[in-house]
């Protein structure tokens, strides 16, 4: 009588056995989203929302600057409430956090557009598509909610969510109290709309126009739901142009090589996918084609246009490399104990660390690079008298975080938002050392000035007329009118290089 052979040991599926490891890596990833670098717009962004918090009112005159000689239309006033939320409760720690969670929104949805992928081009996708929003990840500015919104629009379109459609007013009214980058969402609405006028006519099987049409009309009116009403579209009439002369507006033209990779990929990627016609290929292309365009001529569009086309070609990518169906672990070696013992040291390595990139994140939101204020020179003005502070633009709002109201400045980060076009040529001017700029210093006889070691003729000029140097470095220079009393350092001085927002 034949001996019956025991039954083959089973092995839990790879779907099961990756869930441990898998997520350890969420934690991972949401760990490094909360690594945030200082921008020049950090310390006024988050004071601007302390502000909010305090007054529980908007100003329309600027209490930090004394050359303001426009209304104070503050497009970002929501986002500038949050970060001042997130400071007040946690200081940096919370200022990383709500990074980190916007951050790691915007790659979630991305993640999840691309469902049905073959995995590992999935995580390639993803990975190309997460490294080209670095520009926009990598601090913490209003641009970061744009990110996550545009993801969101992006999902309701090309998964042609009809009733979730029916949200793109709503989500458009929140977006206008954001960031002024609700206009690239209106864009697209709009594109995506003409689309789905002309594909009609044609017999294809999309959205009614006449039920896009009221959506896009809803959405152009809800954007008026703004503390500044129309006053906030003639303002971005006036201030959002190609031409603005800010290393982030310039043309892609105008910057090196590899400033070129991301969007020079995601232009190949899109002509080769979009051969194939698959539903809404019209649409994606239209809108693809507009974003590349307006990217190409603005730099700082370029993340937004990676992260919007990786979300609409998502239906290409799927039908180029579809997931096949799941597989389980086999093998006269793998036992079932050793693939969870495997997964459980995959886990604990993954959560060691996320443990170590928090501990660094969380602990210092980092001020580093050639733009920081020169912060050994700064330090004479902590006992300074009130007084106005002509200063360089990328210093403004370090000065009006440390020194504001007390001492106002003469220009900061916000340019076109308090100051108009003259006043920055006043400005440029007075960096540069040119005649118009000296007539201006002599017209404002300002108490002070912190102005960069490159401005040699404006330091010159200064000296003949009336101001002695209380701290020179080799980055920068402090000037005093003679009639005032010495600035002097009270306390340690101050040690250059990096440092921790919001020193």
């Amino acid at each position: 009588m034949a001996t019956a052979e025991p039954a083959p040991t089973a092995h839990p599926p790879l779907a099961k056995i990756i869930r441990l490891p898998a997520a350890g890596l969420v934690l991972l990833l949401f760990a490094m989203s909360t690594l945030t670098w200082t921008d020049t717009d950090l310390w006024g962004h988050t004071r601007f929302g302390l502000d909010i918090l305090r007054d529980h009112d908007l100003p329309s005159v600027d209490p930090y600057s004394f050359t303001q000689d426009k209304p104070w239309v503050n497009h970002e006033w929501l986002s500038e409430l949050q970060m001042g939320i997130a400071y007040h409760l946690a200081g940096p720690t919370g200022l990383a956090l709500l990074k980190g969670t916007l951050t790691f929104a915007a790659l979630v949805l991305m993640w999840g557009a691309l469902r049905g992928v073959d995995p590992t081009a999935r995580i390639i996708i993803f990975a190309v598509a997460a490294a080209s929003t670095v520009p926009v990840t990598r601090t913490l500015r209003p641009q970061a909610w744009s990110l996550v919104l545009l993801a969101i629009l992006c999902r309701i379109l090309v998964e042609d969510r009809r009733r979730a459609r029916w949200w793109a007013p709503v989500l458009l009214a929140l977006w206008a109290n954001l960031h002024g980058g609700w206009i690239v969402g209106l864009g697209i609405l709009s594109v995506w709309t003409i689309c789905d006028v002309v594909t009609w006519r044609f017999g294809e099987l999309t959205t009614s126009p006449v039920v896009s049409t009221v959506i896009l009309l809803a959405t152009l009116v809800s954007t008026l739901g703004t503390p500044y009403g129309p006053e906030l579209w003639q303002f971005l009439v006036e201030t959002v142009r190609m031409g603005r002369d800010i290393t982030e507006w310039r043309p892609l033209w105008r910057q090196p090589p590899p400033d070129w990779i991301p969007w020079a990929v995601t232009v190949a990627a899109s002509v080769w996918l979009l051969r194939r016609p698959l539903r809404f290929r019209l649409h994606v292309a239209a809108v693809i084609a507009m974003l590349a365009y307006s990217s190409f001529r603005v730099m700082r569009i370029a993340p937004l246009f990676v992260a919007c086309a990786v979300i609409l070609l998502s239906p290409w990518f799927r039908a180029r490399w579809p997931a096949r169906p799941g597989h389980v672990l086999s093998g006269a070696n793998a036992s079932a104990r050793g693939q969870w013992a495997l997964a459980w040291g995959l886990f604990a390595a993954l959560i060691i660390a996320a443990a170590w990139v928090g501990s660094r994140s969380l602990g210092c939101v980092r001020t580093e690079g050639t733009w920081i204020p020169d912060r050994v020179a700064a330090q004479v003005f902590e006992t300074a008298p009130p007084g106005r502070v002509v200063t360089f633009f990328n210093w403004g709002e370090y000065a009006l975080w440390h020194f504001g109201p007390r001492l106002r400045v003469s220009m900061d980060g916000r340019r076109e938002t308090v100051y108009s076009d003259a006043r920055l040529d006043d400005h440029d001017g007075i960096i540069r050392g040119t005649a118009h700029g000296f007539a201006r210093l002599a017209e404002w006889r300002a108490e002070y000035a912190w102005l960069p070691s490159r401005s040699a003729a404006t330091r010159a000029w200064l000296l003949e007329h009336g101001y002695v140097i209380d701290k020179e470095t080799d980055r920068s220079f402090v000037a005093r009118r003679a009639d005032l009393p010495p600035l002097t350092v009270a306390g340690p001085a101050q040690l250059p290089g990096a440092a921790c927002f919001p020193d």
